[in-house]
């Protein structure tokens, strides 16, 4: 655990589902698993609670907080505003808005035109997707912000998105607002970053129906 925070590692495996809503944990079970102190596994399952992630009953377990629809369809909304903020802001400087968006625009063509990809693969160009537009804002905090809503809406697209095909709609709504960002028309990426809100949250709408026991 040198290389990434407890913190960390447990988000990103609650994130990637390894860690399924429902799940107990003990600090000493973790603590083993991860070869790490037990004050810091203490200290990460408290950092997770603020997050509303775990909930910790005193001396006996943490447990994985299940899923809530609200939550995520709020977190969709928030992630949604704040990048059309950022469309808005940054389309006054078209140059260096071009400079970090064709990297983001050839990475995703390697998933839309790939005859074959992982949900390894489809998940790094998403998180590359979402780095990059909040990074054009040039405010950090933005970016803490969307990364801490994406956790809700990345953990019900694991559960609605069972197959490859599936994936492809999304990635080709992350090109339809990369491509309205490198036309210099506004509308274009907004419009495509509704269309994308929408599409998250008819997935959400499916992984809780399918999945029914992981929500609250």
């Amino acid at each position: 655990m040198r290389s990434i925070s407890v913190y960390d590692f447990i988000k990103i495996k609650i994130a990637s589902m390894e860690y399924a809503p429902g799940s107990n944990f003990s600090e000493m079970e973790l603590a083993k698993e991860l070869d790490a102190p037990r004050a810091k596994i203490r200290e990460a399952f408290n950092l997770l609670e603020q997050d509303k992630l775990v909930q910790i009953i005193p001396q006996r377990r943490t447990t994985i907080c299940k899923l809530d629809l609200g939550d995520i369809l709020d977190s969709i909304f928030i992630v949604r505003s704040i990048l059309i903020a950022v469309v808005k802001d940054v389309l006054s400087q078209p140059g260096e808005t071009e400079l970090a968006v064709i990297p983001l625009r050839e990475n995703l063509s390697a998933i839309e035109n790939g005859t074959t990809f992982s949900d390894v693969d489809f998940f790094k160009v998403n998180h590359q997707f979402y780095l990059g537009l909040s990074e054009l804002s040039g405010f950090q905090r933005l970016n803490k912000i969307v990364f801490k809503e994406k956790l809700n809406i990345d953990r019900a697209l694991r559960l609605s998105l069972a197959k490859q095909k599936d994936y492809l709609p999304i990635a080709r709504l992350y090109g339809k607002v990369l491509d309205g960002l490198l036309s210099g028309d506004a509308g274009k990426p907004i419009n495509a970053l509704c269309e994308l809100a929408n599409t998250l949250e008819q997935c959400a709408n499916l992984a809780m129906k399918n999945n029914p026991h992981l929500f609250k």
